[in-house]
């Protein structure tokens, strides 16, 4: 295995190394992360759940230990092995996945998956961190969007290897199947993969209260990860509830469901992360408003398609939608998390990390999901003609039942989709901010 050069680069193929090793670390993550939406309507029939419980499951629980720990955790990045962190936080969420098989409960699930944020709130940081100590500025947006890739393979795994599990064998050998992996990936990463030298590393860590101000003085920082917290509302609510809304609305069993998420959600999210990635660091060598633009830009085109798509009768015309929808959604939010590495000092970073993904994970996997399981459960009574609590007891055991879920489930992602009208205005005022913040010779 190729090591750094005694003057701090990384040779050709310890470079490729480490974007595999993180990028299937991230996968992992990502598994680990969405199993519970691909088990999410085996677990609800199963428990008796509702849609709002199941958003708690797949957002709330997740995303609270994840936003309360990834700040202390960044600050620790900045301090500590990143690759200690990393290695240590994976074995973390890869156990607390697998004990989610064992959970009798809704409580005891609710326990794994805050186990689960816990581990995964240390990644991000630590990683940005890394990647901002290992590659020049020209080739950071295009280094993490090649790790990122990664997350959207994940969600493929996830939905196609874990939809078939639960299919075949049961959500609870689904948990361990694919939460054990990670494990073997933690070691790997302890023991192949050199922590990178810090740039300025002679420099003091300010104290959290510096990079609090720091961000509170950047507008461009402020409005890019208000919206990439909107944007999170609409794909983390896909993330969760695209295969019950494939099973519901369409008659889809849980395997047949996960291959369309694999194709107009996962695949999508690969070409739109590598192609976004790329574009970014082509078009912010030009103008570093670009970086607000372009997104801004593809929300306009995505919007109406993710809407149009979540009205289609046939699933064929939805899965085709969504694939472009999906696609120039999360183009880029990659390139967001590392052009916001620009607006703070080197041992800042980490912590810049952590509050962005703070913002866009509370807003996107805690209040959205939440949000989207409370209206489609409420959609879904008032669709129902009859007293849809006491009749379907969460199980939608009769035509009708299942004709109200289904309704109240759609008309809550297309309700919440509206958000992105406001990610679009904010992206606009990132895009003048950041040439204000950005000299173009520091761009």
């Amino acid at each position: 295995m190729n090591e750094a050069t005694p003057g701090g680069q990384a040779t050709a193929g310890s470079e490729r190394w480490f974007l595999l090793l993180l990028g299937l670390i991230y996968m992992m993550n990502f598994v680990d992360r969405t199993i519970i939406s691909v088990a999410g309507e085996a677990i609800r029939r199963e428990l008796n759940l509702s849609d709002l419980q199941l958003g708690l499951l797949g957002g709330l629980a997740f995303s609270l230990f994840y936003a309360a720990l990834g700040i202390p955790l960044a600050r620790l990045a900045e301090r500590r092995s990143r690759v200690g962190i990393i290695a240590t936080v994976t074995a973390i969420w890869s156990v607390m996945t697998a004990l989610t098989g064992a959970a009798g409960n809704f409580v005891q699930i609710l326990l794994c998956r805050m186990g689960v944020g816990v581990g995964e709130a240390g990644f991000t940081p630590a990683l940005v961190s890394m990647i901002s100590d290992r590659f020049p500025e020209e080739r950071r947006a295009s280094a993490f969007s090649t790790i990122a890739i990664w997350v959207s393979i994940g969600g493929a795994v996830s939905a196609t290897v874990g939809g078939w599990v639960v299919q075949n064998y049961g959500w609870r050998a689904a948990f361990v199947v694919l939460g054990l992996p990670g494990i073997i990936l933690a070691v790997l990463l302890k023991l192949t993969i050199p922590e990178p030298p810090r740039r300025n590393a002679g420099d003091v860590t300010p104290s959290f209260g510096a990079v609090l101000r720091r961000v509170g003085r950047s507008p461009a920082f402020l409005y890019l990860t208000a919206a990439s917290g909107l944007v999170g509302m609409v794909s983390f609510g896909l993330n969760l509830f695209m295969i019950p809304l494939l099973v519901r609305r369409y008659g889809l069993d849980i395997a047949q469901a996960g291959m369309i998420f694999a194709i107009s959600l996962s695949l999508a999210m690969v070409i739109g992360n590598y192609s976004g990635g790329r574009a970014a660091d082509w078009l912010g060598k030009r103008d570093i408003g670009w970086f607000g633009k372009a997104p801004a830009l593809l929300l306009m085109i995505s919007l109406p398609l993710y809407l149009t798509a979540i009205l289609q009768s046939d699933w064929r015309w939805f899965m085709v939608l969504m694939f472009f929808a999906a696609g120039s959604l999360n183009a880029f939010l990659p390139a967001i998390m590392t052009v916001t590495q620009r607006l703070v000092e080197p041992r800042m970073r980490a912590s810049a990390a952590a509050l962005h993904a703070f913002g866009q994970t509370v807003a996107g996997l805690g209040i959205g999901s939440v949000l989207l399981g409370w209206l489609s459960d409420r959609l879904a009574a008032q669709a129902y003609a009859g007293d849809y609590q006491a009749d379907c007891a969460h199980k939608a055991v009769t035509q009708a039942c299942s004709v109200g879920a289904a309704q109240g489930l759609q008309h809550a992602m297309m309700a919440v989709g509206v958000v992105l009208v406001g990610a679009i205005i904010f992206y606009l005022r990132a895009a003048r901010a950041l040439r204000r913040e950005i000299p173009a010779k520091a761009a």
